[in-house]
């Protein structure tokens, strides 16, 4: 009997020397899907951005509504952002082949993001990542410079 009660306080023991080992895990795996679940909504965005920057005319005013395509969710500019943070000096469209212009448009339209960075809620364990997801799509718009596949 007397072996019993010097044993009592061995399960509580090992729990203490565990519990921190098991919260870091848990607060790691939350943090790393907050930051996965941020990437791949800038996927989405800068995707969906593309999209429309790819059917619409190349100038200023489409590439502002492209912006706010890829942060609102719409190309007026409404509502809230899709991720805390992000603004339109993160959005950078880029052409490529071509021209630069409405009258001679790129051949290839590039959104990304620039200048995100995740930030973890938890300050245990600080994560701090730049996210810059991109998206290259064929312009199609209008004045698309359209070249025959080879047969």
């Amino acid at each position: 009997m007397t072996r019993r009660s010097q044993e009592r306080g061995q399960s509580l023991l090992e729990f203490a020397m565990v519990l921190p080992i098991l919260l870091l895990l848990a607060i790691g795996t939350i943090e790393f899907g907050r930051a996965y679940y941020h990437y791949n909504t800038l996927s989405k965005a800068v995707r969906q951005a593309a999209r429309y920057m790819s059917n619409h005319a190349y100038n200023a005013a489409e590439k502002t509504n492209a912006a706010n395509m890829a942060i609102y969710g719409n190309a007026a500019g409404t509502g809230s952002p899709c991720l805390p943070g992000l603004t339109a000096s993160n959005i950078a469209i880029t052409p490529r082949g071509g021209g630069t212009t409405e009258a001679t448009p790129p051949a290839w339209v590039k959104v990304s993001v620039t200048g995100y960075t995740f930030q973890s809620l938890v300050r245990v364990i600080p994560i701090s990542a730049a996210l810059t997801p991109g998206v290259e799509m064929r312009y199609v718009g209008e004045n698309a410079l359209y070249t025959a596949p080879n047969e």
